[in-house]
């Protein structure tokens, strides 16, 4: 009898082992499956949201202090939020403002007349020389250049500007008549800086008087390709310099010194300038001495490469032929300060 009560008793065990689950314990699952999924998604949701009223209540209080109206923030806010990054850098960033000037555009024409005075107040109307343009809304008024036609160069000027469209004045007789939905290309070189290069869209065309004007669509894509090996920084540095025929220790020490003033520098060279009407020519050589952040370069020597001669003055290029590698870290620390101090001139009107 106890072997058969112990055999029925494993029988019902069983069953209720491979026996599925009851329709109220699925319900009672899902339910305490339900509360703890809840307990632990309400903080973090919770925290997505006080995060994200954050970042919005500081990108707001930043655009007032900044002088935008609301209007004008609310614009920035619904582009500046869609951006995987610190939507502040809109403030800062030209490059990024640029992209959300473009996507206004595209998106929201509406929104389009705001735009000049955000780009005033956030000090993105002007750019300074140094920085490399990264639109074509960043060209200046009356920027020359040459447009190109059938492989034919015309001189051509940005005669005007909107946020939609670039207005460039034809200079000179074309090969032939453009058509408006044209796609033609232009060609400019910024001072000192870069020479670009663009193609785009012709949208209208009108004349000014007796010149044609041409309607192009503003494009990001703007190509660029760098002057010179090494940035030159405009400055003015008092100098002491002698111009010499050869390198040799005898023509040193008989070096006669001139006093001058450095108006560019890089790590490269130099370009002097003097009121003496000193004569000379491209090829000589040149002792310099002065004075950088504190530090002094002693007989600096470089070689003449162009000679400027007007009635007031001399001025001169010159390459450096011998500079060490603390040197060029002065240079390059000097020039990365200056353009610090610019850079913030231009961001919050007054240098430091």
């Amino acid at each position: 009898m106890e072997a058969q009560s112990a055999w029925d008793t494993l029988i019902e065990a069983s069953r209720y082992m491979f026996q599925g689950p009851s329709i109220k314990e699925i319900i009672l699952f899902f339910i305490v499956l339900g509360i703890t999924l809840t307990v632990i998604a309400i903080p973090y949701i919770w925290g997505k949201i006080s995060h994200a009223r954050e970042v919005e209540n500081a990108f707001f209080l930043r655009g007032r202090s900044l002088g935008l109206t609301e209007e004008e923030i609310k614009l920035l806010w619904s582009y500046a939020r869609r951006f995987p990054y610190d939507p502040q850098m809109l403030y800062e960033n030209k490059p990024l403002f640029e992209r959300v000037v473009s996507r206004i555009i595209r998106e929201d024409i509406a929104g389009v007349r705001l735009i000049p005075s955000i780009r005033a107040k956030l000090r993105f109307d002007t750019i300074p020389w140094f920085i490399p343009l990264t639109s074509t809304r960043d060209i200046d008024l009356y920027q020359t250049g040459k447009l190109i036609v059938d492989g034919v160069y015309i001189d051509a000027a940005v005669w005007d500007k909107t946020e939609t469209e670039l207005h460039v004045v034809i200079l000179e007789a074309l090969p032939r008549p453009i058509r408006i939905g044209e796609s033609v290309k232009f060609h400019f070189i910024r001072e000192n800086e870069g020479r670009y290069s663009f193609d785009t869209v012709v949208k209208d065309k009108y004349t000014e008087g007796d010149r044609l004007v041409l309607v192009l669509e503003h494009t990001d894509n703007i190509h660029r390709v760098q002057l010179r090996e090494s940035l030159r920084w405009k400055v003015t540095i008092p100098v002491e310099f002698a111009i010499v025929d050869d390198i040799t220790e005898e023509a040193m020490k008989e070096a006669s010194f001139i006093s001058g003033r450095i108006e560019d520098i890089s790590t490269k060279g130099v370009r002097i300038c003097t009121d003496a009407l000193i004569r000379t020519s491209e090829g000589k050589y040149m002792i310099m001495n002065f004075s950088i952040a504190e530090h002094y370069f002693e007989n600096m020597l470089g070689q003449i490469v162009n000679v400027r001669i007007t009635q007031t003055q001399v001025c001169m290029g010159v390459k450096f032929l011998k500079v060490s590698r603390q040197e060029e870290k002065v240079i390059d620390k000097f020039i990365l300060e200056e353009q610090r101090k610019l850079i913030k001139t231009f961001k919050i009107g007054e240098s430091e």
